[in-house]
């Protein structure tokens, strides 16, 4: 009979092996934007998860659809990577999944952010938290399953996904849009982005970015009546804004978004951008706009109130706006009670006292599993710290990686019901 201690001494046999392949898997510079060495980091996997046995795919998504999402950059290949085994027994599709592209580093690094160094009980370099080090969880939780002797019942999964830090179009939402994520192929997903393994996240909160561009008349300024000033134009639409953040302030969730100061919703204006020279009256002010929805919210709708408030400043105004959408990203939330949910909580109280699901602040790839695919039975658990994605001199706790791994193997087996081979410590 194996106990739920030889799967958790199985992960930490193998600690020095998970902290070599983070280091290895960091060293890749795998920047977004542009979306730099996909190709390098996709090949780095494959070949680690063909050592592993799994059927490996690669998956290069089609120039024309990168051009629909990132036109700028179509000379950067968007390249996702796929592995399953499936077992001879009969059991849930379980699916794991996470992004490889991390955020520019950036300068002010105590660490060369691309050579990681390992340093008090830590793995420093970028993409070390966000989100590296919750690929390696998933995939060295099932060697270590393996290793245990448990047959894999049904069959699991491992993607790694590219452009999550812009949207994920090319990455996680290419592979739903193809079926490679499905009802029919998935019964419970694991996307392993960083809320530290002492608790799972049910969803996010949605993400609307446009620009808005008021046009006026360019005239020298010192004759500024024979123009229109874009600037006070796009003042009146800012005024505008203004109060509609006010209103957003009352829309609230009663869901765990984490930190409680976000739940929410909101709207920025984040970057402006107007003028020629200090002697001419500008004919265009563009303003940069960050729209963020709880839950109980759509982008339609947000959509509606945007356009509405460019109706109420072109009405005062007399001079014409422009709407350009960057990206957006619906709300996404999962009950708690659902079956992967609460095999993992389970399983977190095997090292935590106590755990608590929460909710993003932020939107992910998990909308493109529950909104697109359909697929309830998806949550959010990695051993990264949430609030060292994005950071100079990130890092992820070994130790993280190392009980994220447990629990991810214990949950695994569980929810195979593997309940013949598998009996708790």
């Amino acid at each position: 009979m194996v106990t739920k201690q030889a799967i958790y001494d199985a992960v930490d046999d193998r600690e020095d092996q998970i902290v070599e392949f983070v280091r290895e898997f960091l060293a890749v510079e795998t920047e977004n934007p542009p979306g730099r060495n996909y190709r390098e980091g996709a090949e780095f996997l494959a070949s680690e998860l063909t050592n592993r046995g799994y059927n490996v795919e690669t998956v290069t998504v089609p120039e024309e659809i990168v051009a629909e999402h990132y036109p700028q950059r179509v000379d950067h290949e968007r390249v996702n990577v796929l592995g399953r085994k499936t077992g001879e027994l009969s059991g849930p599709d379980i699916h794991f999944t996470g992004h490889f592209d991390v955020v520019p580093a950036g300068e002010d690094w105590s660490y060369d952010p691309y050579d990681p160094a390992v340093e008090g009980g830590r793995i420093y370099g970028r993409g070390a938290s966000d989100m590296k080090s919750g690929i390696a969880a998933s995939l060295f939780a099932i060697d270590a399953l393996e290793a245990t002797g448990i047959e894999i019942h049904g069959s699991v999964t491992q993607s790694m996904t590219v452009d999550e830090e812009t949207g994920g179009f090319t990455g996680l939402g290419y592979l739903v849009d193809e079926g490679y994520i499905s009802s029919e192929n998935t019964d419970h997903c694991i996307y392993t982005e960083c809320f530290d393994s002492s608790r799972i996240c049910l969803g996010h909160r949605g993400v609307l970015k446009f620009h808005v561009t008021s046009h006026g008349v360019k005239s020298h300024g010192c004759m500024a009546h024979e123009g229109s000033n874009a600037v006070m134009a796009m003042n009146d639409f800012l005024g505008r804004i203004d109060e509609y953040e006010d209103e957003l302030h009352a829309r609230t969730t009663d869901l765990s978004v984490t930190p409680p100061e976000s739940r929410s919703a909101d709207i920025s204006v984040t970057m402006i951008d107007a003028g020629y020279s200090e002697n001419v009256v500008p004919d265009r002010c563009q303003a940069t706009f960050y729209r963020v929805l709880v839950p109980g919210e759509s982008i339609e709708s947000a959509r509606k109130e945007i356009r509405d408030l460019i109706d109420g400043a072109e009405s005062a105004t007399g001079q014409t706006f422009e709407y350009d959408e960057i990206m957006f990203a619906e709300p996404a939330s999962v009950p708690a009670d659902c079956t992967v949910s609460q095999a993992y909580t389970e399983n977190i109280l095997e090292f935590y006292d106590e755990t608590n699901p929460v909710v993003s602040p932020g939107s992910d790839d998990q909308r493109f599993v529950v909104n697109n695919a359909g697929i309830e039975e998806c949550i959010v658990y990695g051993p990264g710290l949430l609030e060292q994605a994005h950071v100079v001199d990130e890092f992820v706790p070994i130790d993280e990686i190392i009980t994220a791994a447990k629990v991810m193997a214990a949950s695994t087996a569980d929810l195979m019901g593997a309940t013949e081979s598998f009996i708790d410590s």
